[in-house]
C-alpha cells in the first residue's frame, strides 16, 4: 500500500490517464442526447449529470497535478522524478476542449 499522498495523487492521474476511453464514450453519448430532437426527461437529466462529472473531473484533475507538482517541490530527490513526470505529463490532459 502507498503511504506518500504525492505518490498516491500521481498513481490516481495515470490511471485517469488510462481511462481515458470511458471518458470519450460519456463524452458521445453526451453528445447524441444533446443532439436528439425531443429528449425524455430522463436524458436531459444525464446530459447535465454528465456535464457536471466532467468538469468536476477535469477541476480534480488540475488540482492533484498542482498538488503533484508542490510535493515534488519538497523532496530533495526528485529533480530527476519530476523531469521524467514533466516528460510523460506534456500529454495534457485526458479530455478534450
Amino acid at each position: 500500500m502507498i503511504t506518500d499522498p504525492g505518490k498516491l495523487a500521481q498513481r490516481f492521474l495515470n490511471e485517469l490517464k488510462q481511462s481515458e476511453d470511458t471518458v470519450d464514450a460519456l463524452v458521445q453519448l453526451m453528445e447524441f442526447l444533446e443532439n436528439k430532437p425531443d429528449p425524455e426527461m430522463t436524458e436531459v437529466r444525464l446530459v447535465a449529470n454528465i456535464t457536471n462529472l466532467l468538469e468536476m473531473l477535469r477541476t480534480t484533475e488540475q488540482n492533484i497535478r498542482s498538488y503533484v507538482r508542490e510535493s515534488n517541490k519538497d523532496l530533495p530527490s526528485s529533480k530527476l522524478s519530476s523531469l521524467y513526470d514533466n516528460l510523460t505529463r506534456d500529454g495534457g490532459s485526458i479530455y478534450r476542449d
